[in-house]
């Protein structure tokens, strides 16, 4: 199939195609029977679509073969995280976890001893974890505003400090924190732990958000963790994750797309439908013009997305790509699922329909992984250089 300039593999196709069939068939089934309020789908409907989506295939297809995963590339997983974006709960986790659940990505680097107990069983059990790099401090530059602080004691770490919005950190049994183990500024100071989320000390507090699916807080005070569960080396922390940037960045750009495709389809059989003053609502320009826009930036997000995922395939430096991506793809599905609302009207922000829930998720997409402002920061750092910075040249002689 030829779409947007790529020719996917019939394999990929199959995948594809399987995959928005089992979450019409399937996830859309179950979530009718969920309480729009709820923060996800609840596990007794949970449990009966992870069964069916490993009998299809259909478990954890990001996570590398070797750990029981998938082994899908960075390309394969934007058409795959598009084609499982239909649906009410598609953020934060694809699928809405009836996928499975991958680990945080720092531990597919982690000692044998680490991916034995965290990483296998997270995938064939379907675990939850959570990642913690923000602090009250700052989210957009973590490497200066972390202030928690990893002292090596003996045979333990012992962990103090305060972290945020860390998703599923309250429904978790284990997490990554990072942490300084340095003094000395900047990133070459960071650390990542694994740590059990029963470890004395450790506490977890939600914090609701604009979103049903809240995030937390959590708070370390005294934290012992066994020198083993040190992730890489020390200060090694912020190279193993940066190593994942482009990945997330990129899955967020395709659930992105997924949402806002999924409701211009919504919008359109509504236009088609119905009748305002003696006509069809899809004869007025006024509906016409806004569709047209959206499948039109919905065309341009997927190009962007899938182009940043080929050249990371290939090798190729895809950081600003990936950040392309993902500004203007998180911006357009939250413009677009705002047109399809007011298309709707009254039902647009009725709670028996998805539009309300995905504009809410969508305006949280424009802040994680790196805020709007902070993608646009990093494209113009690469196209600029030094001149980014403010400071001149120096001039050589």
């Amino acid at each position: 199939m030829s779409f947007d300039g790529f020719d996917l593999p019939d394999d990929l196709q199959l995948l594809s195609d399987t995959l928005r069939g089992f979450v019409r068939d399937e996830i859309v089934a179950a979530e009718s029977d969920v309480d729009p309020a709820a923060r996800e789908i609840p596990e007794h409907l949970l449990k009966p679509l992870q069964t069916k989506a490993k009998a299809a295939g259909l478990w954890c297809m990001d996570a590398p073969e070797e750990f029981g995963g998938g082994g899908l590339g960075a390309f394969a997983m934007t058409v795959v995280h598009e084609a499982a974006a239909g649906h009410r709960y598609a953020f934060p986790t694809p699928g809405g976890g009836a996928l499975g659940y991958s680990p945080p990505v720092v531990l597919y680097k982690g000692s044998p001893a680490q991916v034995e107990k965290y990483v296998i069983p997270t995938i064939a059990e379907a675990k939850s974890a959570f990642t913690a790099i923000s602090e009250p401090t700052g989210g957009s530059d973590p490497a200066r505003a972390i202030r928690t602080v990893a002292e090596r004691r003996g045979d333990v770490y012992v962990l103090n400090g305060r972290k945020m919005w860390a998703t599923n950190a309250d429904s978790a049994t284990y997490g990554v924190i990072y942490a300084r183990t340095s003094a000395s500024g900047g990133r070459s100071g960071i650390s990542a732990f694994v740590v059990d989320k029963d470890t004395p000390g450790l506490e977890v507090t939600p914090v609701p958000v604009l979103r049903n699916h809240w995030t937390t807080e959590v708070s370390l005070e005294n934290v012992e963790i066994p020198v083993e569960n040190l992730i890489g080396g020390e200060g090694e922390g912020f190279a193993l994750a940066q190593q994942w940037l482009v990945r997330g960045r990129l899955m967020l750009a395709a659930q992105s797309v997924g949402v806002a495709e999924a409701a211009v389809k919504i919008a359109v059989e509504w236009a088609k439908e119905r009748e305002t003053f003696g006509a069809l609502l899809g004869s007025r320009q006024g509906v016409q013009f806004p569709l047209a826009d959206s499948v039109t930036e919905i065309a341009a997000a997927r190009h962007l997305t899938w182009q940043a995922a080929w050249r990371y395939d290939q090798g190729f430096d895809a950081r600003r790509e990936s950040s392309m991506a993902k500004l203007f793809a998180t911006e357009m599905g939250f413009r677009v699922v705002d047109r399809c609302m007011q298309i709707l009207g009254g039902m647009g922000v009725a709670k028996e329909m998805p539009l309300e829930h995905w504009f809410r998720d969508l305006r949280v997409t424009r802040i994680v992984e790196g805020a709007s402002e902070v993608q646009r920061y990093l494209i113009a750092r690469d196209l600029l250089g030094a001149a980014a910075t403010g400071k001149p040249a120096v001039a050589r002689v």
